[in-house]
């Protein structure tokens, strides 16, 4: 299984598989205050699934986030239809779906957003150099191409995101 985590300053969190990143961003996509037009909402389901968060985006994607962990509190896990194929088996995915709730099932993908968004924001003030938080493929050979992507490349993205390919 290809690993997939979040980066931001010098930490990397290792979460799951390509598939747990997107059934992730897929309910943050279902959840229901999307329809709040005043929440600019892309911060997570463009800047953060598909490219990078920038410095200035940190504390608004991280306010998002906040939202959306109290709002997957209130949604049952048995509320996703989830793949018979991969439920179980630990080579295909990491999630428990048997948890009660979404925010249950998905706590290390927001603890390990928050604590990335820290170590950015601490890398900085040490250093004065902003390593963006983003998804990444997290095993060596993926992570070692990673490294050496620039981030214009991802700023001309079109299509799928480069760690679901």
């Amino acid at each position: 299984m290809k690993k997939i985590g979040f980066h931001g300053g010098h930490t990397i969190y290792v979460l799951g598989s390509a598939s747990d990143m997107k059934l992730f961003f897929d309910c943050i996509s279902a959840y229901p205050a999307f329809d709040n037009k005043d929440m600019d909402w892309s911060l997570l389901t463009d800047r953060l699934y598909k490219r990078y968060l920038k410095f200035d985006e940190l504390d608004q994607a991280l306010a998002l986030m906040h939202r959306v962990n109290e709002a997957f509190k209130q949604i049952p896990s048995n509320a996703v239809e989830w793949d018979r194929n991969i439920v179980g088996n630990a080579e295909k995915t990491l999630l428990n779906h048997e948890l009660s709730t979404l925010a249950d099932v998905f706590s290390k993908f927001f603890d390990s957003f928050y604590r990335a968004v820290s170590s950015a924001k601490s890398f900085y003030n040490t250093f004065k150099i902003y390593q963006p938080v983003k998804i990444i493929p997290t095993d060596t050979i993926y992570l070692m191409m990673e490294e050496k992507r620039p981030l214009k490349e991802y700023d001309e993205l079109d299509g799928k995101p480069f760690w679901l390919r």
